[in-house]
């Protein structure tokens, strides 16, 4: 930037000072009046583009106990349900009503639930925490999905791997009868007996491309997913003989693979729905090498751009059920993960997935320690410091008012409309990203509104989209705790509501404001 100041003569730099300045007086809110190049054109048709299976939510843990080896971070973010801790589980739960999470991925390990052949323990201190984020699941009409981490038990692990925890962990069930087996009287106990209609998934193992995967004596990665594909038709044959009405979600792979077509994969013809994980992904105007990552539009074009419209071709829903930022720093107690920037990036996916037709999203994680593999969380229910539970769950800045903040907003079962984007445009790359969608309960209308570049923009809302008139909510880096959640009222003339885009933030634009302290939008 300093080098090409320097060789303009001084009429143009003089022109580049006022630039920069009426940048600066919009990030301070000051009217000022957009050259063309400014403003930026929303135009939202009334025309459906497609409606989600589900909906938008967050994984939650309920494992307590560490694993011997890697585990993640995917244990002790969520309290016991103890007398002790009934404040923090009322205040855990209030927290899920307000970002309003529709798609829970349900986190659990083989071990809290059948700890040796045969004995299944319903009641134990994990299978207690499941049975809670039931309760609340059910009562506000989420969609879970009960995802088996690992196994996490001797019994069941490969006799090659018996006795020894790190690998025990990481083993494929050895006994796939057994495997089966346990799924159904698992579903029999939580979904039959109980009366728990909201778990319509079930996923088999975690990222089995990782690591969580693995059986003795494999010669390649190919013999393995093999086994996968073995294991989920074992699996879904014992479900329909018992008369279970879930359905199998996978392959739960992370990386975003770029697979070519799916109807080639031999798991495909064998799941209901169909799940990735991304965690690499950067902004398109990032180096992704030195990043470690990919851009976001560089691995969508090649991944789901591809993938929706083959798994809807085959009746099967396209879940991204596990997404987060590795990029700026991870592990540890490292904040990064949750960072303004690594959030506004996680809102950008979500808004260029949900235009692309996505069934569901799903953020790492709802609750999470936050002091093992990075700081993931929502809300804060840990005390790093100490290493004990808080007496209250409490918002994790940003995510919770970044991405959590726009989660809030998309209804359940959301319709996307047909928009299109003009101008927002640095350099020839779109910074300015959006997804238009209609509540099928009110029929009210939402703009997601993405802008990652460092300069503001005039946004113009043209079309046939509201009912009522527009209100918008930004999230801006410089906003502090607590945050302003007031609505604005947008300038409206001739058609057109108008909106100032602050630099690098999220806008919410809906015609049904939330109260601050309400529920989000179901």
């Amino acid at each position: 930037m300093s080098r090409t100041v320097q060789a303009l003569p001084s009429v143009l730099f003089c022109l580049v000072i006022v630039f920069c300045m009426t940048d600066v007086l919009f990030a301070q809110g000051t009217t000022v009046t957009a050259t063309q190049k400014d403003v930026v054109t929303l135009t939202v048709s009334d025309r459906p583009q497609h409606q989600m299976q589900s909906g938008v939510g967050a994984s939650w843990h309920s494992i307590i106990y560490p694993t011997v080896g890697h585990g993640g971070s995917a244990f002790g973010g969520t309290p016991p349900v103890v007398p002790r801790h009934k404040k923090l589980w009322d205040s855990v739960e209030r927290h899920a009503d307000w970002l309003a999470l529709k798609f829970i991925r349900l986190e659990m390990d083989w071990r809290q639930f059948e700890p040796r052949r045969g004995e299944f323990t319903w009641d134990s201190p994990e299978m207690k925490i499941v049975d809670r984020i039931c309760q609340w699941s059910q009562r506000r009409g989420a969609d879970v999905m009960l995802q088996c981490m690992w196994l996490n038990v001797g019994w069941l692990s490969f006799p090659e791997y018996a006795g020894d925890p790190s690998l025990e962990v990481v083993s494929a069930p050895a006994d796939l009868d057994a495997f089966a087996h346990g799924w159904v009287e698992l579903l029999r106990e939580f979904r039959e007996r109980r009366g728990y209609k909201c778990i319509r998934w079930i996923n088999l193992v975690n990222e089995p491309n990782c690591m969580w995967w693995h059986i003795p004596n494999a010669k390649s990665a190919d013999e393995e997913l093999q086994y996968l594909v073995k294991a989920t038709k074992h699996v879904r044959a014992a479900l329909k003989k018992a008369g279970l009405d879930v359905r199998v979600m996978g392959p739960d792979m992370t990386g975003l693979p770029e697979l070519g077509k799916l109807r080639e994969q031999p798991w495909f013809e064998h799941v209901d729905d169909i799940d990735f994980h991304s965690y690499g992904s950067v902004f398109d105007f990032e180096d992704p090498g030195k990043l470690g990552g990919y851009r976001i539009g560089d691995r969508l074009k090649t991944t789901l751009a591809q993938y929706v419209p083959e798994a809807h071709a085959a009746k099967k829903g396209l879940y991204l059920s596990e997404a987060g930022t590795m990029a700026y720093g991870w592990g540890g107690d490292n904040p990064n993960p949750s960072l303004f920037r690594a959030s506004l990036k996680d809102s950008e996916l979500l808004v260029r997935t949900l235009q692309l037709g996505i069934d569901g999203f799903n953020h790492w994680s709802f609750t999470n320690r936050g002091d093992m593999d990075g700081q993931w969380q929502f809300v804060d229910t840990w005390d790093r410091k100490l290493k004990q539970w808080l007496a209250d769950a409490t918002p994790h800045e940003s995510s919770y008012y970044v991405l959590g903040l726009a989660m809030r907003h998309v209804p359940k079962n959301a319709i996307v409309l047909a928009s299109k984007i003009s101008g927002g445009q640095v350099d020839g790359k779109p910074r300015v990203w959006a997804v238009a969608l209609r509540s099928p309960k009110d029929k009210s209308l939402t703009l997601i509104v993405v802008n990652d570049a460092d300069q503001s923009w005039k946004l113009d809302v043209t079309g046939k989209g509201a009912a009522r008139p527009l209100t918008a909510l930004h999230s801006r880096q410089e906003d502090g705790s607590p945050r302003n959640l007031a609505y604005a009222s947008l300038l409206a003339a001739d058609g057109t509501s108008s909106v100032q885009l602050p630099p690098f933030s999220l806008t919410i634009v809906t015609d049904a404001p939330l109260d601050k302290s309400s529920p989000g939008r179901f």
